[in-house]
């Protein structure tokens, strides 16, 4: 099974959806997977990378993770019905860490 897959999968929850909620839940799944691939970036290589030349800029990962947070805020707020609901409280994956303070660098 695809990482797409299972977290389709854990957002549909067993519920039956209609073809267009399917697409919207897979294209909140990608979304998810998104934002978590862009934490772990930075997480490993850090906010400030080196661009090739020997200048330190932004990692581009924070630009990723800021958009594709965006917009998973409004799909929920769009969508409470299928991703605000105390059924999906347990949303945020349980591997995830919770917000501990801003980190000097």
């Amino acid at each position: 099974m695809s990482r797409l897959s299972a977290e389709y999968d854990r957002l549909c929850s067993g519920r039956e959806l209609s073809e267009f909620d399917q697409s919207v839940v897979e294209t909140v799944a990608g979304l998810t997977l998104r934002l978590k691939d862009a934490r772990e970036a930075i997480e490993r290589e850090g906010t400030i990378i080196d661009d090739g030349k020997g200048f330190p800029v932004e990692h581009p990962a924070l630009l990723i993770e800021k958009r594709a947070s965006a917009e998973l805020r409004g799909w929920v707020k769009d969508r409470p019905d299928l991703f605000g609901g105390e059924a999906n409280e347990d949303s945020v994956a349980d591997d995830a860490p919770g917000f501990t303070g801003f980190h000097a660098v």
